[in-house]
């Protein structure tokens, strides 16, 4: 044995082993983390773009939007979906006048649509845009149902709105021009 094939005492073989017992095990955690990391961050955009999809012609619905408000977040590296979400979020607050509902309607499922193809498509799924249109299922019922709950929903806050005016009128105050435009009744 020559003192150069040696260090501490140990053979270079016994260096290796030595080394290989110690990095080995924290090489194989530190993959496993970093595995377990990207699966992660995958089921969580995975959990989007179901949310986007389930709800995507139910614009109203809850799951709707925090999936979308959640897009920033777990899309954060991904340029493309991004701009989708920006341009959604520019079509969403385009106010409607009543001459230009049906253009900001349009676009904003154009951009719905767009958005939830850009994150299909960071994902790797091999959605067309034109499938996201035109598929999708949504009960005549369940529509029928969340129409009556919004129209219920409006009549109270007419009945809360009325019966706030009686209960002032009868308290003697007078009616303001606010109210009698929302009674119908004429300034006078």
């Amino acid at each position: 044995m020559t003192p150069a094939s040696t260090y501490w005492g140990l053979e270079l073989y016994e260096i290796l082993t030595l080394l290989g017992i110690i990095i080995g095990p924290i090489t194989a955690v530190l993959i496993s983390l970093w595995i377990d990391g990207r699966r992660k961050a995958r089921d969580q955009k995975l959990t989007i773009l179901r949310m986007l999809i389930a709800s995507r012609h139910l614009p109203a619905d809850p799951a709707f939007f925090t999936a979308v408000n959640l897009v920033p977040i777990e899309f954060s590296e991904s340029r493309k979906v991004l701009e989708a979400y920006k341009e959604f979020i520019v079509a969403t607050n385009a106010r409607v006048d009543g001459e230009n509902n049906n253009e900001v309607n349009q676009n904003t499922n154009i951009k719905t649509v767009r958005l939830i193809y850009e994150v299909a498509r960071d994902l790797g799924f091999p959605l067309r845009e034109t499938d996201l249109q035109t598929e999708g299922y949504v009960s005549q019922g369940f529509g029928t149902r969340d129409g009556l709950l919004l129209d219920s929903q409006r009549a109270m806050r007419d009945v809360a709105i009325q019966l706030s005016i009686q209960t002032r009128l009868l308290a003697g105050a007078s009616m303001s021009a606010d109210e009698k435009k929302y009674l119908g009744l004429p300034d006078a």
